[in-house]
């Protein structure tokens, strides 16, 4: 080897793929990347599987239909293994990978008809946490501002913030609609606040509706943020904590989960038989300006 360097050697990755049966190619499926919690999230991937001397070929997939066409693809170009992080992952697409050899990890997502690797955060403990930070605030009437409705992590952060809520003896959130985008935010917001009955605190499914929400009741409908209406949302983007925000919000903490993720990425690749094939990982409550703070926190 110290011959071939000294003559500028190279080895052919091709050859080496024939050889070994690999390709040293990892596959990404990142949702849309206008939420920059999923930018960050690549960025983590990228340094780790460079310093590792792997490739990644990523496919962005913002629509549900985009990720089974992006598997696909990356199953032509033959990746040794797959890393999804959007939402629509069929379980036609899951078999058509194990009928390729190519294992499949779901990274904050969870699909229920397949048994697939799956790192996440714990979605509904974290939001059954917002709720009761809420109620003990002072709230009574609390909406929540639904993502995209086929998300397994807004149906998983509604079903937590739901539960949360009855456990503190209060209804279901009034819900509305803003499909994970910041525009989306804002008119939800303008819809509840115009409403016969407006919240006196709106909980996100992500920060991006949230800084969009926060943005219309200040700026557009001149509410009071957090003495008329509380606002919080959920990953803990870095523009959450941009003063002109200041969001409190719930941390998805994103680096333990991207060492779960590559461990678990290991064992498939070396064979071995993955022992726990969900693991979750306990959100954190990050308290800024705009939710009143109760007299006591949530355990």
């Amino acid at each position: 080897m110290q011959v071939a360097q000294q003559l500028g050697y190279a080895p052919h990755q091709v050859a080496r793929s024939l050889i070994s049966g690999r390709s040293d190619t990892i596959g990404l499926v990142l949702a849309s990347p206008s939420n920059p919690f999923y930018g960050l999230v690549l960025e983590g991937f990228l340094q780790h599987f460079q310093r590792h001397n792997l490739r990644v070929m990523c496919y962005l997939a913002p629509t549900l239909d985009d990720v089974e066409i992006g598997m696909r693809a990356m199953l032509q170009y033959k990746v040794d293994a797959m890393i999804v992080a959007a939402s629509g992952l069929t379980s036609e697409a899951v078999t058509d990978c194990r009928r390729n050899g190519v294992p499949v990890i779901l990274f904050n997502r969870s699909i229920s008809s397949e048994s697939v690797p799956t790192v996440q955060t714990d979605n509904v403990r974290s939001s059954k946490m917002m709720a009761e930070f809420l109620v003990r605030g002072g709230h009574s009437s609390i909406a929540y501002v639904n993502g995209l409705e086929m998300s397994s992590t807004n149906r998983d952060r509604l079903r937590g913030f739901t539960e949360g809520l009855a456990q503190m003896g209060l209804e279901p959130p009034i819900q509305e609609y803003g499909d994970f985008s910041y525009e989306g935010g804002r008119e939800a917001a303008k819809r509840l606040m115009m409403s016969a009955t407006p919240p006196d605190a709106i909980f996100c499914a992500n920060d991006v509706m949230a800084l969009g929400v926060l943005d219309c009741l200040k700026n557009e409908l001149g509410i009071s943020v957090p003495d008329d209406v509380s606002v919080t949302g959920f990953d803990d983007i870095p523009m959450a904590g941009w003063s002109s925000f200041n969001l409190t919000t719930v941390r998805q903490r994103r680096t333990q989960m991207i060492v779960a993720a590559i461990d678990l990425l290991d064992q498939l690749l070396a064979g071995e038989v993955v022992e726990a094939p969900t693991v979750l990982i306990e959100g954190r409550l990050i308290l800024r300006g705009s939710a009143r703070l109760p007299s006591s926190l949530p355990s």
